[in-house]
Formats: C-alpha cells, structure tokens, sequence
C-alpha cells in the first residue's frame, strides 16, 4: 500500500501538471539553495512552476513514452510551463550552460520529448518576440506605401511607371 507521503506528493504533482502547456524534465542535483531561489523566481516571472519529486512519483502523471526517452532515476525537477514555453525553457537553458542542471527530457501536446528536442524550445521566440515579427510582418507593405506616397510627385509618376512594367 502508498504511504500517505506518496499519495499527496502524486496529487500535487497531479495538479501541478493538469494545467502545464509543456513539461520539461530536470535533474536539479548540483542546484544550490540560492541558486535553487533565484531559477525558481525566474520561472515564476515567466509563468512556469518548478515541482521537484521522486522519479516514480512524477513518471507515473507523465505518458509511458516518456520512460524510453528518459528514464527515471533518483529526484526529478518537473517545470511545468505556462502560456510561454520558450520564456521557460530559456530559464532552464541559462542554468544547463552553466551545468547546474542537467535536462532530462519532455512532454510537448502530450508528446514525450528526448534532451535534445526539450533544449530546442529555448530556441524559439518568446510570445513577446513572436508578436512583434508578426506585426512587423504585417506592416511592411503599409510603411513602403507610406515611404512610396512621401516622394515627390515626378518620383511617384516613375516608381508607378516601373511597377506596372514589372508587372506585366
């Protein structure tokens, strides 16, 4: 029978999880207590949550598959991320270069990821960094009709001469 240790432990991590948009295993073995404070405030600011448990424990709330890619060992860090996974996976990142810890893996739309492919999401742009992309995207053509309306009259007459010879 589970101790009751266990059974609260898996309820919590339960919870934790339910609502994560992407989780990323970490083994957080050389994390000191400061440095333990400052990743976990980091991860706050960026919408995730750091849920350190026994391997068994976490493994059994996450897909079967992701046993294969990484197995379990000893005490696992779960960052269960929020709305911006890549602001997450940057935080966990900073601390890999350093090798404070050590990623184990993943679970991206319920997908098992390896180490490789959970060190990639710190790759992809912020929604911050996406959102400008796309308004950027979105603006050219206006601001080059802008750039195009400013010009003198005679240099308007010869830039739409040249655009419709192109044209056909």
């Amino acid at each position: 029978m589970p101790s009751l240790i266990n059974e609260l432990m898996l309820a919590e991590v339960t919870q934790v999880a339910k609502g994560a948009q992407a989780i990323i295993l970490i083994d957080a073995s050389k994390l000191n207590a400061e440095d333990a404070i400052t990743f976990r405030t980091k991860l706050r600011v960026s919408g995730a949550k750091l849920k350190v448990a026994k391997a068994a424990v976490i493994y059994r709330v996450l897909p079967a598959e992701l046993a294969k890619v990484a197995p379990p060992s000893g005490s696992v860090g779960m960052v269960c991320t929020g709305e911006d996974i890549a602001a997450a996976a940057k935080v966990i990142n900073e601390l890999a270069k350093e090798e404070k810890i050590k990623l184990k893996g993943g679970v991206m739309e319920g997908k098992a990821l390896d180490a490789k492919a959970a060190k990639s999401l710190a790759d992809l742009p912020t929604r911050e960094q996406a959102n400008v992309m796309l308004v950027r995207v979105l603006t050219s053509p206006l601001v080059q009709l802008v750039r195009i309306a400013n010009v003198k009259p005679t240099e308007l007459v010869r830039v739409l001469k040249v655009k419709s010879e192109e044209a056909k």
